[in-house]
């Protein structure tokens, strides 16, 4: 139960490693990066499986939910579109049907899809304990590299999206070596526009990940765009913003340089696209 897994985290504290899709942990184990005391198995928890609408409240997902069932899930094709085309990019089908969306924020990956994604949403992670709850935005939950919030003897159970961040212009594009590969740049943009002949962007999140060592939302390009009139230029004021302003990484895919310039190209397709209303598959 919830309830005994807990415990067992309380108990046990660092010394256990939670066990959800096992994408990540078990290839650590193998590698003996990790090397846990005891392994805490959530399969059993089908609670941590669902995913439900509350048209006041908004998409809630179970952190236990694998990709590809988000992909795939009649309510978050129709309600959150962007989302179920972030899981399709996430590496391979077989992944997809083990990997969970708990485990992939948690995990922290670099590169990885869904935080972008669920930054732009405005999306918030509830984190329970035997001490009791928190909701974390998702846009506060990741430090440094591969580090998140999360305190040993919590776990991840859901990610809720507020029922204002559904319906709205929203795209998510990445940049990658291979299809699947994590993303060497991957922006999430949300726009919500005026009703009026003028285009102008009453709000926007902006999500960024792959580029730096945690994803994070890119605050001050927002601020370029939101109660503006779109257009090429803010668009590029935007981007260059962005790009100028952020904290790239060099690893064997891909240079610091090479991740500063494609954030520029990234961030103003991506903004284009949902300025538009891109109704497309997500591209990369």
């Amino acid at each position: 139960t919830l309830e005994e897994t807990l415990q067992a985290l309380a108990e046990r504290g660092e010394d256990a490693k939670v066990l959800a899709g096992g994408q990540s942990l078990l290839l650590l184990l193998h590698l003996g990066l990790v090397q846990p005391g005891v392994l805490v198995g959530l399969q059993s928890l089908s609670e941590l499986k669902e995913i439900t609408l509350d048209p006041a409240a908004g998409l809630r997902i179970g952190a236990m939910t694998t990709q590809r069932a988000i992909e795939s899930a009649p309510l978050v094709q129709q309600h959150c579109p962007v989302l179920a085309r972030t899981a399709s990019l996430i590496a391979t089908v077989p992944v997809r049907t083990l990997g969970t969306l708990g485990g992939n924020l948690c995990h922290n990956l670099p590169g990885a899809d869904p935080p972008p994604t669920l930054i732009a949403l405005d999306a918030v992670a509830r984190l329970e304990s035997s001490r009791g709850r928190r909701d974390v935005p998702v846009a506060d939950l990741f430090q440094g590299f591969m580090e998140t919030v999360v305190k040993p003897d919590e776990l991840l159970t859901e990610i809720r999206i507020p029922a204002a961040s559904l319906g709205n212009h929203a795209v998510y594009l990445k940049q990658c070596v291979r299809d699947v590969d994590p993303a060497l740049v991957g922006v999430a943009v949300r726009l919500v526009l005026a009703d009026d002949e003028e285009a102008t962007c009453t709000d926007v999140r902006i999500g960024v990940g792959g580029v730096s060592l945690a994803p994070y939302r890119a605050v001050n390009a927002e601020r370029v765009l939101r109660g503006e009139r779109l257009g090429p230029e803010s668009i590029a004021e935007a981007a260059r913003l962005a790009a100028d302003e952020c904290e790239p990484m060099t690893d064997t895919h891909g240079s610091a340089r090479y991740r500063r310039k494609m954030l520029d190209v990234f961030l103003r397709r991506a903004v284009s696209a949902a300025w538009h209303g891109a109704a497309q598959p997500a591209q990369r």
